[in-house]
């Protein structure tokens, strides 16, 4: 069994401190959403423009895009406060 040890804080974490970092890390995942939508669109417009009889490939990537989709719209409505992201 593999454990890992994780160095203990130099001073305890406070819950305000906490909500920071975790505030920090929603706000830094948007251009990573935007890259990621941004791409799954590009292999989209590809994958219709082989012209490909893969219908799983046309099917996959097709609905990547629309969950990267999704996913943009939920972050940023719930960036705004209108809808709570889900888990």
């Amino acid at each position: 069994m593999n454990v890992v040890e994780f160095p203990i804080a130099d001073r305890p974490i406070t819950e305000s401190q906490m909500d920071k970092l975790h505030s920090q890390a929603f706000r830094d995942l948007e251009s990573r959403i935007c890259d990621c939508v941004s791409m799954a669109k590009i292999a989209a417009q590809a994958v219709m423009n082989i012209r490909t009889d893969d219908r799983e490939l046309v099917f996959a990537v097709a609905h990547a895009s629309e969950m990267l989709d999704t996913l943009k719209a939920d972050y940023y409505a719930a960036y705004h406060g209108k809808k709570p992201l889900e888990p």
